[in-house]
């Protein structure tokens, strides 16, 4: 009898997937297209050559040193030398370039001199990726001309050049980025958003298709057709959307780590085991959300604040220990950020499955949670009040 009862709560559920075609927008298209295109925008790395200009106004040996070091730079790339400012500031409002750097006149001499000469730097933020690359160029090639100034005053002094290095840089530092030589953005940044998003998604689904039985009134043929047993109409319910979720995960971690090469530095059955546990951490905790508020519109709404906290609170954007205390502890209330630290443990760090328990504890945690509460959800199902 059971079987017969979730046969039939089975079939409900995915002859309603079916029948909507909103779930295989959010379910398929979505996500897949979505992770295609953070993925292939973020393949090559950062934004990289931005065009600026030059004013040289010294034409030195100092500013021409400056100009051929800031060219050699892999974050912008010098289209233009300008004779004067006006016609660098034309550039900028056509867009030829979007920034430019002023060396003004006698710039060596007055260096020499003690004089202090100021080089100017001008950046249009109508593009903030780019003009932050700009940004960090030009304030690097500052930097470096107080040296370069340096090398020449001790020079004239007759300092050898050995000296002169230890002089300018008494400590020489070396920088080995672990898990990420290669400093790319899209490891870090994609290997996080895309699960976050793909979470949401799951959060939505999950509570829309509960909360259609509510809205519809079709809540007490629901749980009639499972044998008056909640646990059953769940089951039903959801297995089919656990199973496309859980292909489009795999799918998804298939194009981050064999077909864009993101670092996987353990078994990939590790990784697979998890996106399962991601996945009915996520239905779980939409069904904790229905179980609460079993009202579609609160439902929905509830799982719409937790998803978009996600990208906010679990660590993504900024780090954990920049926050304050409240708002940190929130983030250990969404299951991606557990699957965010298991990957960076596992993935990217290649630690041993006993480093990473808790995470996975924490994952079984949020799918055992709901059915703790599953006798309201039952309760509102055999006496429902529509709440408009």
């Amino acid at each position: 009898m059971i079987k017969q009862y979730f046969r039939q709560a089975f079939k409900r559920g995915a002859v309603s997937l079916v029948r909507r075609q909103v779930f295989v927008w959010m379910m398929v298209v979505m996500p897949l297209l979505s992770a295609f295109f953070f993925f292939d925008l973020m393949h090559k790395g950062p934004v990289t050559r931005v065009p600026v200009g030059v004013v040289d106004l010294d034409n030195s040996s100092t500013s021409r040193a400056l100009s051929r070091n800031l060219g050699a730079m892999q974050n912008v790339e010098i289209k233009c030398h300008f004779a004067n400012f006006q016609e660098a500031c034309d550039a900028v409002q056509r867009g030829d370039v979007l920034g430019f750097i002023l060396m003004p006149a006698h710039l060596e001499e007055r260096a020499l001199s003690g004089n202090h000469p100021t080089i100017s730097y001008y950046v249009s933020y109508a593009y903030y990726t780019p003009a932050s690359m700009m940004y960090k160029g030009f304030k690097t090639i500052t930097v470096l001309a107080n040296g370069a100034i340096a090398t020449v005053a001790l020079r004239t002094l007759g300092m050898r050049s050995e000296a002169i290095s230890a002089t300018l840089q008494p400590v020489a530092t070396q920088v080995h980025p672990i898990n990420n030589p290669w400093v790319n953005y899209s490891y870090y940044l994609n290997s996080s958003f895309v699960p976050a998003l793909l979470a949401l998604l799951i959060l939505l689904v999950t509570a829309f298709s509960i909360g259609t039985e509510f809205k519809y009134g079709t809540c007490r043929q629901w749980l009639r057709s499972s044998g008056d047993s909640i646990t059953i109409a769940l089951t039903g319910k959801l297995l089919p959307q656990t199973c496309i979720w859980c292909a489009i995960g795999w799918f998804i971690q298939f194009m981050m780590y064999r077909i864009y090469q993101f670092p996987l530095n353990c078994h990939p059955m590790i990784m697979i085991v998890a996106m399962v546990l991601f996945v009915l951490a996520n239905q779980a905790w939409a069904i904790m959300a229905m179980c609460v508020t079993p009202n579609f519109r609160y439902g929905s709404t509830l799982c719409t604040l937790l998803g978009m906290l996600t990208f906010s609170f679990c660590g993504f954007s900024l780090p954990g220990e920049s926050m304050y205390n409240w708002v940190e502890a929130l983030g250990y209330v969404m299951p991606a950020k557990y699957y965010f630290l298991l990957s960076c443990d596992e993935a990217l760090n290649g630690l041993p499955l006993y480093y990473t328990r808790y995470n996975i504890a924490a994952l079984i945690g949020f799918t055992i949670l709901p059915w703790l509460l599953k006798w309201r959800l039952k309760n509102e199902c055999l006496h429902p009040v529509y709440v408009p």
